[in-house]
């Protein structure tokens, strides 16, 4: 079988399946090396080790890593198994080393910035009002504030085309009125720039990154992802809860939201080391 047949096959499967465009771009960028790396199917692992370990970047590498992977599980699904129930092509990356990724710490904006970023946006325009409150209430992504319409917005829920399809999350009535506030347009989006034209996400993330800039935010990210990951922060600070976040956050798999736990928990952590650290000794002989 021909590789080139099978990334074909696998990319119209993520079609129809209606994963994000983002997300088929990523699919259909780095899944089309294969055929080179190997013509027929299924490609020897160690092809593909060596490939991966000349890719510069850790993170790219294990997204492409990922990605060999997702192509691997659809041809074990989609061509069975043989009288012996082994599978006819079973996941060629099974037996590829995944590369390793140095943990980064991922930047979050803190309580004292955002009340500063509440007292600023009280001069703001209404639209950049609605745009980082939406961000701040309901941690939707960037692509899926880019695609929100005017008909996606209820009382007290909005319709989110996610990565994952549609889900609902929960909204204020302070956004909600923000929202309803701004002026309707015949094409049905939300945010809209200075032209008539809807926001796409460049434009969006500008807006964002211009209020962070203005509390002296100093991360190393500066788009709504900063305020995705706050929220979790916040959320679980005030007492909320991993599965409800799940749902709000539109996550597929409940171990992606607790990555958030866990990141949140070092706070916590903090705390203790202050209260019981074996430096005290010390801080007492002064």
């Amino acid at each position: 079988m021909k590789t080139r047949e099978v990334v074909d096959g696998f990319l119209s499967d993520c079609k129809l399946r209606g994963l994000s465009l983002k997300t088929q771009k990523d699919y259909s960028r780095y899944a089309n090396y294969l055929p080179s790396l190997s013509p027929l199917f299924p490609p020897k692992p160690l092809i593909i080790q060596t490939f991966l370990a000349g890719v510069k970047s850790p993170y790219l590498a294990d997204l492409i890593y990922r990605i060999f992977h997702a192509v691997g599980g659809y041809t074990e699904r989609t061509y069975g198994n043989n009288k012996s129930g082994v599978p006819n092509y079973p996941n060629f990356m099974r037996s590829v080393t995944r590369p390793r990724v140095p943990k980064k710490i991922m930047p979050t904006i803190s309580i004292k910035e955002l009340d500063k970023l509440s007292w600023i946006l009280q001069s703001a325009t209404i639209r950049d009002k609605a745009i980082l409150c939406l961000f701040i209430d309901t941690a939707i992504r960037i692509g899926e504030a880019a695609h929100f319409q005017l008909k996606d917005i209820y009382a007290d829920r909005i319709i989110v085309q996610g990565k994952t399809g549609f889900r609902i999350a929960p909204l204020s009535p302070f956004t909600r009125d923000l929202l309803l506030a701004l002026p309707a347009h015949e094409d049905g989006y939300v945010f809209h720039g200075r032209a008539g034209k809807p926001l796409k996400e460049s434009g969006l993330y500008k807006i964002v990154k211009k209020y962070l800039l203005k509390i002296g935010y100093k991360g190393s990210q500066y788009g709504p992802q900063v305020l995705r990951r706050s929220f979790s922060k916040i959320w679980f600070s005030e007492g909320g809860d991993p599965k409800s976040l799940q749902l709000i956050y539109g996550h597929a798999n409940i171990e992606t939201t607790m990555k958030y736990y866990v990141a949140w928990q070092i706070e916590d952590v903090i705390q203790i080391h202050r209260k019981h650290s074996p430096i005290k000794v010390f801080e007492e002989l002064k």
